[in-house]
């Protein structure tokens, strides 16, 4: 049975850790306070401590003067000692596609990451001062600015599938998070594998198990395609109505909704406390089956 749609109270107070350190503490000097069994590395809680690599390569590609630009992304890694292989998050940042930058999404990168996932923020190719709106299908400037980002976002999924043994990544579970832009951005790239473009690492596939978008824009029949999501929308989003979500969502299975009361567009920091956890629990689902 499809799970129902729900709202979440703008007060709910979050379980989860503000803390640098996740699980750090007098008796538990390694940082990882109540580690999972050895067949779930992924916790509810923010539980390990992590290592970063910032600036990391993914891929190149051109921009819209046709002059080469790399793509990077940073690292979040989970430290601990056991053998398991990690399931892997690709975080990406807002901005309507004309503006943004993978530092913008540290703190979901990071807290994502201290719940036991390798995690890695991306930038993507963006329009620099554009005018155009990503949400008008008939904008021919925002289609390919959302084709490009489609196409960058599945470069940096066949890049950790390529790094894999490096990394311990699970490569059956691959997870984008995106907000606005990026959540858009990340159900184009779920929903069409088969269209990777040329940004990088061409010899993996670009398939991924589940997606999460935040404030994200529906293209024409992208849901249908993107197999597992979980949408988490505002009932006050004026740029992207809730409206538009609820009758795609509620018609697949595949589906859920998280609505997120009061929340506007642009409530990806105003609203964490409540996003966090919502994104945490449907990983977790994803990643353990439970």
């Amino acid at each position: 049975m499809k799970p129902g749609r729900y709202t979440r109270g703008r007060f709910l107070t979050a379980a989860a850790s503000l803390l640098l350190v996740p699980g750090a503490c007098e008796d538990d000097p390694a940082g990882i306070a109540n580690p999972p069994d050895d067949a779930e590395v992924v916790s509810l809680d923010e539980i390990y401590e992590l290592d970063r690599e910032n600036e990391v390569q993914y891929g190149a590609a051109p921009d819209e003067t046709a002059t080469e630009q790399a793509l990077l992304l940073d690292l979040y890694l989970p430290r601990d000692d056991s053998d398991g292989l990690r399931p892997a998050v690709i975080v990406l940042h807002g901005g309507g596609f004309t503006m943004g930058h993978k530092g913008e999404m540290t703190e979901y990168s990071r807290r994502i990451a201290s719940r036991g996932y390798v995690t890695a923020s991306a930038n993507y190719r963006l329009r620099e001062g554009g005018t155009f709106d990503y949400t008008d299908p008939d904008d021919e400037v925002g289609e390919q600015a959302k084709h490009e980002a489609q196409h960058d976002v599945q470069a940096a999924v066949r890049w950790l599938r390529a790094n894999a043994e490096t990394y311990r990544i699970d490569v059956d579970r691959i997870y984008l998070v995106g907000y606005s832009a990026g959540g858009t951005a990340a159900l184009r790239a779920a929903a069409y594998p088969d269209d990777p473009g040329t940004s990088g690492t061409p010899d993996q596939s670009s398939e991924v198990a589940a997606v999460v978008a935040i404030s994200g824009y529906l293209d024409d029949g992208v849901l249908e395609a993107a197999g597992p999501t979980l949408l988490i929308h505002g009932d006050a989003d004026t740029k992207v109505p809730l409206a538009d979500m609820t009758g795609p969502c509620d018609a697949l299975e595949s589906c859920q909704l998280v609505t997120i009361a009061g929340g506007v567009h642009a409530m990806i920091n105003s609203n964490r406390e409540e996003i966090l956890p919502e994104i945490s629990t449907y990983l977790h689902a994803q990643a353990t089956g439970s």
